[in-house]
């Protein structure tokens, strides 16, 4: 069969981010044979005549298309990205024959919602290797008895949908993403990383957070050994020094990250990189292992800055996990960056100033601000919402809506702005505070590499 994949993600703010989860399903379909083409959207002026243009081209008989998000999860200046999407789709319609599957976090999270305001057939909740490799197959044999057979899946059903039972599978262990189809050098220039994983799903249960269901609660982790010839092969591939490890959370557990170090040292890589960690995990031994493979910069979820807050955000550590975590980085010279998310349960005056205050103390290279908590369905925070009225009980939440705490509203964002004017470290999107994705393309052209925060000053 002749596939044409789609990555629908045009956001390059901080920096474009490759479609990495694409390329794992390229791989396996490449694998059965099919003749796979990949489009990214992402440097594209005109999405849907570049879409359409692509399944002429390629003379595509199936089009999957992947959407990263549905919004730019960022308030008050809050995008709404599936019209855009929905314009790629209808200009593809005009090729006669074309199917269609979606797929990707963003659609996974509004599996149904989403294929209902494509008004397409198929769709592919979370993760996508096995069930795509058997919706192609179905597809092909014109045999439609099987759909209900396929784990992952969701299809249309008179004036209904079905949605399949969920799995979280090992196969994506065995494979590796196929680079090929990505234009890792655009990546590498414009958004001076490269993107690896090394593990799939989340253990931990904070309130908002959609990992969980995107990619299970059980940690599946993939071979030092095979990370590190992966990595190997970007370098000698591509000649990229830098990469960002995507896992939602590098260091857990600790001794996986550990033997990921240990065999990057033991082959002498010279390559800079950056991940995402949680601060109860991050030890001294860890700290010093990190650096000295190569580590310039961690990226910490510590989403608020007293225990009250931690604790309402179901976070499962402390400030004083995070001052810890903190001194170990700057002890191990390690560069930190801590995402926060202000206003959200239990914020008040009280509480954002204690934040601030804390901050102040630790003094991390950046204080990355989001504000207020995008509400996403099958989490704890929609329950809250509901039971505070600040959503509906079945309300839809495909297109944004935010959890803001009540005793904050009327004076979140005045305070944010007030403060973090004043500190050269703090970074707040919602309110375009040294977030520029102008800014950040004249540094890329200027030859800085990597995540950008590192050149803030404390």
């Amino acid at each position: 069969m002749r596939i044409l994949l789609i990555s629908a993600n045009r956001e390059r703010s901080p920096y474009p981010v490759a479609p990495l989860g694409l390329a794992y399903i390229a791989a396996v379909l490449k694998e059965d044979g099919h003749e796979v083409e990949l489009l990214d959207l992402c440097f594209e002026q005109d999405g849907a005549g570049a879409a359409l243009a692509a399944a002429k081209n390629h003379r595509a008989d199936l089009v999957g298309i992947s959407i990263r998000n549905v919004d730019n999860l960022t308030y008050p200046k809050s995008i709404f990205y599936l019209p855009q999407i929905k314009a790629v789709v209808d200009a593809l319609r005009s090729e006669p024959g074309l199917q269609f599957v979606l797929g990707g976090s963003g659609f996974s999270l509004f599996p149904a919602e989403t294929l209902g305001y494509m008004d397409l057939d198929y769709g592919i909740v979370g993760e996508g290797e096995d069930a795509m490799r058997n919706l192609v197959k179905c597809l092909g044999d014109k045999d439609n008895r099987r759909l209900s057979n396929i784990p992952n899946l969701i299809y249309a059903s008179g004036d209904d949908y079905i949605q399949n039972k969920r799995i979280f599978s090992n196969s994506f262990l065995r494979v590796r993403p196929a680079r090929d189809l990505i234009s890792c050098d655009r990546y590498f220039k414009e958004g001076g990383m490269v993107n690896l994983q090394t593990k799939r799903g989340c253990p931990f249960g904070c309130t908002y957070c959609t990992y969980p269901q995107l990619e299970g609660e059980k940690i599946r982790l993939r071979e030092p050994r095979e990370i590190v010839d992966e990595l190997e092969f970007i370098i000698d591939e591509y000649g990229i020094d830098y990469v960002f490890f995507v896992d939602d959370i590098f260091n857990v557990p600790q001794s996986h990250a550990m033997e990921i170090c240990n065999e990057m040292i033991d082959r002498g890589l010279v390559i800079n990189w950056t991940c995402f960690a949680t601060p109860k995990e991050m030890s001294r031994e860890l700290a010093v292992l990190m650096k000295s493979a190569g580590c310039v910069g961690v990226e910490f979820g510590t989403d608020g800055g007293v225990d009250a807050t931690m604790a309402a955000m179901g976070k499962g550590f402390t400030q004083l996990d995070v001052e810890r975590a903190q001194r170990v980085c700057d002890e191990a010279g390690l560069e930190a960056a801590h995402y926060l998310i202000l206003g959200g349960p239990g914020e008040t005056e009280e509480t954002l100033q204690a934040t601030y205050e804390f901050m102040e103390r630790i003094r991390p290279r950046a204080v990355i601000v989001m504000l207020g908590v995008r509400i996403y369905p099958g989490t704890r925070l929609v329950t809250r919402a509901a039971k505070e009225g600040v959503i509906k009980d079945g309300e839809s939440l495909l297109e944004p809506r935010f959890y803001i705490s009540k005793d904050v509203q009327d004076i979140l964002l005045e305070s944010v702005e007030s403060y973090a004017r004043t500190r050269p470290n703090w970074i707040v999107p919602g309110l375009e505070l040294r977030s520029s994705e102008e800014l950040s393309r004249t540094l890329r052209l200027m030859g800085q590499k990597g995540v950008l925060w590192d050149m803030l000053e404390k």
